[in-house]
């Protein structure tokens, strides 16, 4: 039978929408189906915003509870992805960074190229990063030549390596120059030549940073924190209707007493893209505020909350609509620490006007006091300091002040101790069985065992007098050299630093933050330094001077072992952490003894009694001879390579139940008295305050 024409047509016609209706389910299926969570995604991507809700980072208090760091309001711009085309990303970043330069805000960035107006090229700046380092030798404040160039050197190198590294880690280090690497950038981000070249390198240095964040439509971009007013309404006026740009409430790390211990506390900063790769999988997002250094970044485990969002609907027109989802951010763990506000204020107020007296503006010193029964320490003081929330628009001062106040002079500084180590020398001779507490030395002015080498004490020398005959209380008392020069001499250098080891000295405390081991004298230790040693080196080891270098951390750690009797805390500035939402205690530091070398009675006894004469009557009498309180202490005084000498002063209070010790150190100070009077304020805890 034949099919008529009415019939074909209407096979032909069937079978046509039949494939269409096939391939419209088709096309569905894949649409709701196979792909369907993914363009719901940019689906809702176009209409929902999502804003992080930040959580607050744990708070830091002192040991009495008062605030040292807290949190406060501040406001952030948020970058969402839209659809507009490279021209109009990049108009819009310009237009907000030339807003920012204007109100005095800044953007963040680690896009190391910036562009010198002056010389009108592009150059390299590292300054900014986080891993610079700040260092200085705290036994010196003068450069020679040869030093000068060793340093610039050495910048130079870091310098190189920085460079090598960055151009090979973001695979630009094919290109022969700086502005063949500018140039790629500018195209790769389709930067047209309508910008000048300080606003191309800015819109690249954002561009930048999006790229390392992973800017997405599921990840925003945080611009710039903490911005001031004007750029909130500006910046809400202008892209709020677009949706490019908006502001999120944020919390902004106060430091609440301003400088008070900021090497201690550290500062934090937007999380990089090398720390994101390490601490992703905790949890952390690309936009995060981490501990950058000191407590902030030891602590960072416990004071990071866990951030949350809020994720609104927006109208056609650009208006908030419904709440889709919400998710409440949890407040970081708060932080107690082992130092008294009110002593530590007092620390630096004492610090600072003793160096001003003693040296003028440009000074330097450190402070430290501790509780030789725990090893907590209760005040840490370096100066000249600096303000942690002013760090970044800072930096480059504060690198390049020749002062060097980012340096922590407590736990990096290394001085020759001078007099306080005599201490250390008593009680070796003492336990050796060297001497006894009855063994006297007739002091004679000039050291003559020594054919070459014939050092005098320093009443002789500067009085033509001695100390007459005297036994180890009394040469503590008067600070007497030929004294120890002789059982110095006679014990051996092996001896001195075999209780150097026991008490500490050249060993780092234990502390929570980067501290230096410092020097012990020895032959190994010149030798290894390309010098010789000479039979007289003892005599000066055994005063505290030769190689001997040592932290004023170290110096309060070894007194407070010797009041001990030979046992050593390892020294904290944590006390404990707890839950912010219930108080309980998550974390608490108990005293810890990390070496245990013990002395007798008698020599206990010997060095205390000496110690107690410094102040009673010798070279520590006009700062304390007045005092109520019974204290016991040790002056200092090292000579350096170029300028005044180095003072210092180590004490205790009260004498016969010690529950302080102090160490404090004034660079080129000239006498000792400056930083007995630090250590004055600092023993009279109830009148720290008001300085004597």
């Amino acid at each position: 039978m034949k099919i008529n024409d009415i019939t074909r047509r209407t096979i032909i016609i069937g079978a046509i929408v039949a494939v269409l209706a096939i391939s419209c389910i088709i096309k569905l299926f894949n649409l709701q189906i196979v792909n369907g969570e993914e363009y719901r995604i940019q689906a809702d991507n176009r209409t929902i915003r999502t804003y992080a809700t930040k959580a607050p980072r744990g708070e830091i208090f002192d040991r009495n509870g008062v605030p040292v760091v807290e949190n406060r309001s501040g406001y952030s711009i948020q970058i969402f992805k839209t659809d507009i085309t490279a021209e109009e990303l990049n108009k819009n970043i310009n237009d907000i960074v030339k807003l920012l330069h204007e109100n005095g805000d800044e953007y963040t960035s680690t896009f190391p190229i910036e562009y010198n107006e002056e010389e009108e090229i592009p150059e390299y700046n590292f300054e900014k990063s986080d891993s610079a380092v700040s260092s200085a030798d705290g036994n010196k404040n003068k450069e020679s030549d040869e030093e000068k160039k060793d340093r610039e050197k050495k910048i130079q190198e870091d310098t190189a390596k920085n460079i090598a590294e960055w151009e090979s880690q973001n695979k630009v280090d094919t290109f022969n120059t700086l502005r063949e690497i500018v140039k790629y950038y500018a195209e790769k981000y389709e930067i047209s030549d309508d910008f000048n070249e300080t606003e191309k390198l800015d819109i690249m240095a954002v561009r930048y940073e999006m790229e390392q964040r992973k800017f997405s439509g599921s990840n925003p971009f945080v611009l710039a924190t903490d911005v001031s007013n004007i750029v909130i309404q500006k910046i809400k006026e202008t892209y709020y209707p677009t949706g490019f740009a908006d502001i999120i409430a944020d919390t902004i790390r106060n430091y609440a007493k301003g400088n008070m211990a900021a090497h201690i506390l550290g500062r934090t900063g937007i999380i990089y893209a090398e720390e994101y790769e390490k601490l992703k999988d905790s949890g952390y997002g690309m936009n995060d505020i981490i501990g950058k250094d000191g407590l902030e970044a030891v602590l960072e485990p416990y004071l990071k909350g866990t951030d949350g969002y809020k994720k609104v609907r927006m109208t056609s027109d650009g208006r908030y609509g419904d709440v889709v989802d919400v998710k409440p951010a949890k407040a970081g763990n708060y932080a107690e620490l082992t130092i008294d506000a009110e002593l530590q204020e007092a620390a630096e107020k004492s610090l600072k006007k003793r160096i001003n007296e003693a040296v003028g503006d440009n000074g330097a010193g450190a402070a430290i006091a501790v509780d030789p029964n725990t090893g907590e320490v209760l005040a840490i003081a370096s100066y000249p300091d600096y303000d942690p929330e002013k760090f970044n628009e800072e930096y480059e001062e504060l690198v390049n002040k020749k002062s060097n106040p980012l340096f922590n002079r407590a736990l990096n500084g290394t001085y020759a101790p001078g007099s306080t180590f005599k201490i250390l020398t008593s009680v070796a001779g003492l336990e050796t069985g060297l001497i006894d507490p009855d063994t006297y030395i007739t002091d004679r002015g000039k050291y003559t065992y020594y054919s070459d080498y014939q050092p005098t004490c320093l009443a002789y020398s500067s009085q033509g007098v001695t100390h007459g005959t005297i036994n180890v209380s009394e040469a503590i008392g008067v600070s007497c050299n030929y004294f120890f020069y002789d059982i110095g001499r006679r014990m051996g250098i092996e001896a001195l630093d075999e209780y150097c080891d026991k008490f500490g000295l050249g060993k780092t405390t234990g502390i929570e933050l980067a501290e230096s081991s410092g020097t012990v004298a020895s032959p190994e230790e010149r030798e290894a330094a390309g010098g010789e040693w000479h039979p007289g080196d003892v005599l000066q080891t055994a005063i505290g001077q030769s190689d001997n270098l040592f932290t004023p951390a170290q110096i309060s750690s070894y007194i407070s072992t010797v009041l001990n009797k030979g046992k050593r805390y390892r020294l904290h500035l944590i006390k404990e952490v707890a839950d912010y939402d219930t108080g309980e205690v998550i974390m608490q530091k108990e005293p810890e003894v990390i070496s245990d070398n013990p002395i007798s009675d008698s020599t206990f006894e010997a060095v205390k009694e000496g110690m107690r004469q410094v102040v009673a009557d010798g070279t520590a009498a006009k700062v304390f001879g007045n005092s109520e309180l019974k204290v016991g202490g040790k002056t200092g005084t090292a000579e350096v390579s170029d300028g005044k000498d180095n003072v210092l002063f180590t004490g205790f209070a009260p004498y016969d139940d010690p529950q302080i010790v102090v160490a404090v150190v004034i660079e080129h100070g000239a006498s000792s008295s400056f930083a007995a009077q630090v250590g004055n304020c600092l023993l009279y805890t109830s009148d720290a305050a008001d300085e004597p």
